[in-house]
């Protein structure tokens, strides 16, 4: 009789103890003298060893605490899932009571003006000047503790606290000056750092290393001052940004106050911090609105760098400035705070990050265009260029949803981390407290603080890149006559993007795969002017005897001639295809660029481009077989039952619709004035994100694709759109 296979688990080992170095190989060389053994799992606390059977895992488990590996003894017991130690949470309370110290804009005293409202959040957020004078004593701790390996280091702090900028809930920021002849490549300072500091408990507490970010540093909660600290030994670069922050901010008493509350206010809302919009980047962002003219009360930072005396260089990079307020231009604005304030919002919430740089150094929006061909840029950046082609530096990353580019070290941009998600939320809060300040300007602003801190604007929970599928009729895809089908909708897709709508397809070579059900073809491509505003030369061309193809392909000519708004929404079509049954969908994805824009785009291809294609096909159908006693023109794409086609639409949606597809058109046949009303109005809401279009009568002229016959109709009803939840 057959003896049962025995449980994995009693076949497992569990072996602890060996150094963090030891490798799978090394443990397989060890325990081989017991049987067969592989090593299922290794990290640097555990290792999880399987034998071929119980026996040799037994063997192994009674000579615990004898085996010896790199002259350590190891630890054998019998594995189980609930043997496997576990790394335990680490638990910063200091840094949470920090973090529990923001101060809730509802318990703020918001009575009384404006004025009065400002000086009692000034007074409740803001460090006071007694905080930020006992913060020498974390600085000099610091510097004293890490005297021990590096003698005559500097502490040097840079951040908001040394800027002016400080609230509650500010950390502090140091950057250590090593000698350098105690430099060494090898080195990894925040590791020995970590070690130096654990030697002070009374002093440092929850000391954290993160050795491989971009720049290193070593977290720690400086117990005297009740302060976290981020420590780096990389680069003086932040030093001189904060002089640089603190010097412009100085520069007008207004400044500072106006920071603080802009600061304070991205807080409260979660919209900096870590991963987040960094308090630099937001600093950057008030710098800026401030250089641009009608405001004009700073200068560029490229003015400020004019005298090559003042020079200074830091790791290839022009840090130094005119630091004198007494030489900057004079400037003749006399907006209030609330003034200020408000305009930050209002310059913002219209600002254009799609195509736009925020450049403090040259103290206006740069094209991110420009910085695709480095002949292109400006002669100011000159040493931007040069750094790039000796490869001093790599280039700046321009093309994320935000991009804020720091003043000095021309190749970072400060807001890279942000994503699309949250970019659009970013844009939304500057939206929702514009309005606030149009609507509060008239009442001296005293309700703005209340709305602007307490209030929000109602964010989608949805996708917030939406996505657009349409579902070739599989009647179509019968009638097709060369057995080829799936070329034959492939090209005349290609003819409906790339010759009447003038926007080029990219295929984005992938490895073949046949084995699947379904296969796919994806291409890049790129919308850069608004094509759907066809209306005004619709009318125009019907006049001329054209046939459908020079029409439409004259029309897009005309918006690409006549439209000054540039775009750069950047999508991605994806064609599938299925052989069993025959189904094939078009959808499209955005990547990058303004989703406003993009559902715009979205709506209109799956209106005026799905009815297109069904025109465009027809030479490729078999011909229609007459009805008996029929006499009237043969009309291939006409629908005899709607029912019936609805249900199979719905089956073929079924069939081949992907998990984030939010977009599904049935049998589409939208009245121009529909189709237009649709893509001209602004999104009024979130909600506009999930749309589905539904089936409207057909009409032979609709479905044989000529919607112009159809815009000079007179449209009555309401947009044929109808919002759900996916």
């Amino acid at each position: 009789m057959d003896t049962l296979p025995q449980p994995a688990d009693c076949r497992k080992v569990l072996v602890t103890g060996y150094p963090s170095y030891t490798q799978p190989q090394d443990l397989t060389r060890i325990f081989s003298s017991y049987g067969t053994v592989k090593v299922v799992k290794i990290n640097n606390k555990f290792a999880v060893l399987e034998f071929k059977d119980a026996d040799e895992a037994k063997c192994a488990i009674e000579d615990s605490n004898e085996v010896i590996i790199y002259g350590e003894f190891l630890t054998v017991e019998q594995y189980s899932h609930k043997s496997e130690p576990t790394t335990p949470k680490r638990e910063f309370k200091h840094s949470k009571n920090k973090v529990s110290k923001i101060v809730d804009p509802r318990a703020l005293d918001l009575s009384g003006d404006f004025h009065q409202q400002l000086a009692g959040l000034l007074g409740a957020v803001r460090l006071a000047q007694d905080e930020v004078a006992a913060l020498a004593q974390l600085y000099h701790d610091l510097e004293q503790a890490l005297q021990q390996p590096w003698p005559g280091c500097v502490a040097m702090p840079f951040g908001s606290i040394t800027t002016g900028l400080g609230i509650k809930t500010s950390d502090a920021d140091c950057f250590i000056h090593v000698p350098p002849n105690l430099h060494h490549p090898s080195t990894n300072y925040v590791i020995k750092a970590k070690r130096i500091l654990q030697q002070y408990p009374q002093l440092f507490a929850e000391i954290l290393a993160i050795p491989r970010a971009n720049t290193p540093i070593v977290k720690f909660f400086h117990i005297p001052t009740e302060t976290n600290c981020d420590v780096t030994f990389k680069t003086p670069l932040g030093s001189q940004n904060s002089k640089l922050i603190a010097f412009l901010l100085h520069a007008d008493p207004r400044l500072i106050p106006m920071a603080v509350v802009i600061k304070y206010w991205a807080r409260v809302h979660g919209l900096s911090g870590t991963g987040k919009l960094t308090n630099y980047a937001l600093t950057m962002l008030i710098i800026f609105y401030l250089q641009q003219p009608p405001v004009s009360i700073l200068p560029a930072v490229e003015w400020l760098q004019r005298d090559a005396d003042n020079d200074i260089i830091v790791d290839h990079w022009n840090t130094g400035f005119m630091h004198h307020h007494d030489r900057l231009p004079e400037s003749t604005n006399t907006s209030s705070i609330s003034e200020l304030l408000g305009g930050f919002f209002q310059y913002y919430s219209t600002f254009n990050f799609t195509d736009l740089i925020v450049c403090p150094f040259m103290g206006s929006p740069i094209k991110k265009d420009l910085f695709k061909d480095l002949n292109l840029l400006p002669k100011e950046f000159g040493r931007y260029v040069s750094n790039i082609r000796d490869r001093l530096t790599d280039p700046m990353r321009f093309t994320t949803a935000m991009c804020v580019q720091d003043p000095f070290e021309l190749c970072h941009n400060v807001a890279s981390p942000i994503t699309s998600r949250l970019a659009f939320e970013i844009k939304e809060f500057f939206r929702f407290a514009a309005a606030a300040y149009d609507k509060e300007k008239l009442n001296n602003c005293k309700g703005l603080f209340q709305i602007i801190l307490i209030q929000k604007p109602k964010l989608s929970n949805g996708k917030l890149h939406p996505e657009f599928r349409v579902v070739i009729y599989p009647h179509i895809i019968q009638n097709i006559i060369n057995p080829d089908w799936k070329s034959v909708i492939t090209e005349v897709l290609k003819k409906v993007f790339e010759q009447i709508c003038k926007i080029k397809l990219v295929r984005i070579e992938e490895k073949a795969n046949n084995t699947g059900k379904k296969q796919k073809e994806k291409y890049l491509a790129v919308v850069d002017k608004p094509i759907w505003k066809r209306n005004q030369f619709s009318k125009l061309y019907n006049l001329m005897h054209l046939d459908f193809l020079q029409k439409q392909t004259r029309i897009t000519e005309e918006i690409l001639n006549v439209e000054k708004q540039q775009y750069n929404v950047q999508f991605r079509l994806i064609l599938t295809f299925s052989q069993e049954p025959k189904n094939a969908a078009a959808c499209i994805k955005l990547i990058e660029g303004d989703p406003v824009v993009f559902r715009e785009f979205g709506k209109f291809f799956v209106s005026s481009m799905h009815n297109w294609f069904v025109t465009l096909i027809k030479s490729d159908l078999k011909p229609r077989e007459k009805k008996p006693g029929h006499t009237g023109p043969n009309i291939i794409s006409s629908i005899d039952d709607k029912d019936t086609e609805s249900k199979v639409i719905n089956n073929v949606d079924d069939k081949i619709t992907e998990p984030d597809v939010i977009i599904s058109v049935e049998a589409l046949n939208l009245k121009s004035g529909d189709i237009n009303s649709v893509a001209d109005k602004k999104a009024k809401s979130e909600e506009d994100l999930n749309i589905s279009v539904s089936q409207t009568d057909s009409c032979d002229k609709n479905l044989a694709g000529d919607s112009d016959a159809v815009e000079n109709k007179s449209d009555t009803s309401k947009d044929n759109v109808e919002r759900v939840t996916p």
